[in-house]
């Protein structure tokens, strides 16, 4: 594709002469050199602040050594730069490799253990490096504020739902499933209410997570598998981790436990899990995140929007319900007897 202007001034920024250009997605774009050597340039929307917290974090992890990280490397010309931007106010974009390979897939258990390991040795590296404070993402002890916003934001559209009678399918739909929905979110807040949630996060040494661990974040290559898009690093615990990794992978095999159990079987050949590790990540998977996030922001959305989340209303709801006997069984894989 031909090259457009801007991206051409932000590749020359980070010193890279770019003859190619392919659009990825909206801000992220995949750029070829003169040399033939392959980039990505990603719009970071986020305070610099942040962006230089990630950055100073995962140049120490890589100097450990022990897991393959997508990031700028400081030693190669187009690695100097941290970010770019075309003008001051605008946003920062930054240049990374661009790793040649494919995604794990969740039908393969091989590739799902190598996913589990991968994200254990993450956890396991991040806890021999001292994590710089400025710009720290910390999310210890947020769960409660966060998953109590989400259920009244839920509560507000199925109330809304319930007095505009039957004006749109949206509508309809709330009113037939809105109660099934807030009980999903009412267990999850009670067990998080009933666990040792705040001892947990105080005598638990925090963990630094990628965020949003899955299947696109995750690139399969001739050298091993590799960790890639770290804007959602955090410090949190293990479980979020986890659950953000579980999601990701299982909602695309309609919550197939075999998944799950491969993950964690990788995971756990490196560290081991413990009751109150399945505990925490039990409250987040039973929450209906989904439903949530499908909902949010609906009211400003397009009705060509607004036709797309009707549409996907059904689906998204089958996959919270799956999520009860899945988790029946992750408390049997745990040898939790409720």
């Amino acid at each position: 594709m031909r090259i457009n202007q801007e991206v051409k001034q932000l590749s020359e920024k980070f010193g890279i002469l770019a003859k190619r250009m392919e659009v990825v997605k909206n801000g992220v774009y995949r750029i070829t050199a003169a040399n033939g050597a392959d980039y990505c340039l990603k719009r970071m929307p986020y305070p610099l602040s942040q962006i230089r917290w990630i950055d100073k974090t995962l140049q120490r992890m890589r100097r450990k050594g022990s897991i393959r990280l997508g990031w700028r490397n400081l030693r190669e010309n187009s690695g100097k730069r941290l970010f770019a931007k075309l003008q001051q106010d605008s946003p920062p974009f930054i240049l990374i490799p661009w790793l040649k390979g494919a995604w794990p897939s969740s039908l393969s258990k091989k590739q799902m253990r190598e996913c589990g390991i991968l994200l254990a040795k993450f956890h396991q590296s991040s806890a021999q490096i001292k994590v710089p404070a400025g710009g720290k993402q910390n999310m210890l002890g947020s769960w409660p504020a966060l998953l109590r916003l989400d259920q009244r934001k839920l509560l507000v559209i199925i109330r809304k739902a319930r007095r505009n009678g039957f004006n749109s399918p949206l509508d309809r739909m709330l009113q037939a499933h809105g109660s099934e929905l807030l009980n999903m979110a009412g267990s999850s807040m009670r067990a998080l209410r009933r666990s040792r949630y705040r001892l947990i996060c105080r005598k638990t040494r925090p963990t630094l997570c990628h965020g949003d661990f899955g299947p696109t974040n995750a690139i399969r290559t001739g050298k091993g598998i590799s960790l890639i898009d770290f804007e959602t690093l955090r410090v949190d615990l293990r479980a979020y981790d986890l659950n953000r990794a579980i999601y990701n992978f299982c909602q695309c095999q309609n919550w197939n436990f075999s998944v799950a159990r491969s993950l964690l079987d990788g995971y756990q050949t490196v560290c081991k899990l413990k009751r109150e590790d399945y505990e925490m990540l039990r409250v987040l998977l039973r929450f209906p995140r989904g439903i949530c996030r499908l909902l949010d922001h609906y009211d400003l959305s397009t009705a060509k929007a607004k036709r797309k989340v009707e549409r996907d209303f059904p689906r998204i709801l089958f996959h919270e319900r799956q999520r009860g006997l899945f988790l029946r069984k992750l408390d049997a894989y745990a040898g939790i007897r409720r």
